[in-house]
């Protein structure tokens, strides 16, 4: 999905494209509540791109194929829509490179409404943070 740079935010914050996950996506380091907000953006708007960038490398999702990957994810962008992100809450342990962070996503997935609670995982690999797993429930 095309998002202008001066539309709100696909995230939820209160701010513009611009001044919120974009400035991650042209490469800024999130910290992990950011990373959330800026990797649900980025489905948001297709940009598998980020999503692989983003994801830690002893991730169950990654890929050492990355066009394979990049066309999976291109795919399941184009497939659901999503509607709202809301974060919950998280941990950061700095001196560990671990934290995790709860949020839940609506979304319709071929037609059908979606919510799910996620309680992610993320790694720090040098100065960036980067997504391992998360535990998903449905509702």
């Amino acid at each position: 999905m095309k998002v202008s740079a001066n539309a709100p935010c696909p995230c939820g914050r209160d701010a513009k494209l611009k001044h919120c996950c974009d400035r991650y996506h042209r490469g800024r380091p999130a910290p992990p509540r950011a990373l959330v907000r800026a990797r649900y953006c980025a489905f948001v708007r297709g940009n598998a791109r980020f999503i692989l960038d983003t994801t830690h490398p002893t991730a169950p999702h990654h890929r050492d194929d990355r066009a394979a990957w990049k066309t999976e994810v291109q795919q399941y962008c184009r497939r659901v829509r999503f509607r709202s992100l809301t974060l919950h809450d998280g941990e950061v342990d700095e001196t560990a490179g671990t934290a995790w962070v709860s949020f839940t996503v609506e979304m319709v997935d071929e037609g059908q409404p979606v919510t799910f609670f996620e309680r992610s995982t993320f790694l720090r690999d040098g100065v960036r943070w980067r997504y391992v797993t998360g535990d998903i429930d449905t509702q």
